[in-house]
């Protein structure tokens, strides 16, 4: 669900739903967030795909900057970062095998 103001968003995971405010919707509100910053990131999203190198180019077309390319980790997983346009981390992963 996208709120007609498109400050407000809901992604319904099934079992937990993600909501997502908008950083000027969050100072009206009273809060005082802080600009996110990739390289000190105070947490991360990820998102998990089959398809690591294809969500990156997905994601920067879109607007994020890569972060560090896909690799592969000892555990088997593949792993991406890349910052979107308000600066917060994604992490882009293969499921956990």
């Amino acid at each position: 669900m996208l709120h007609e103001s498109g400050d407000y968003g809901e992604l319904d995971t099934g079992n937990t739903i993600l909501a997502f405010s908008a950083f000027e919707l969050m100072q009206r509100l009273g809060k005082t967030p802080k600009q996110a910053d990739a390289g000190a990131p105070s947490f991360e999203i990820a998102f998990e795909t089959d398809d690591v190198e294809a969500g990156v180019n997905r994601a920067i077309k879109a607007g994020a900057k890569l972060i560090s390319k896909p690799s592969k980790m000892d555990w088997g997983q593949t792993i991406a970062y890349v910052s979107d346009e308000n600066g917060f981390l994604i992490e882009i992963c293969t499921p956990i095998g």
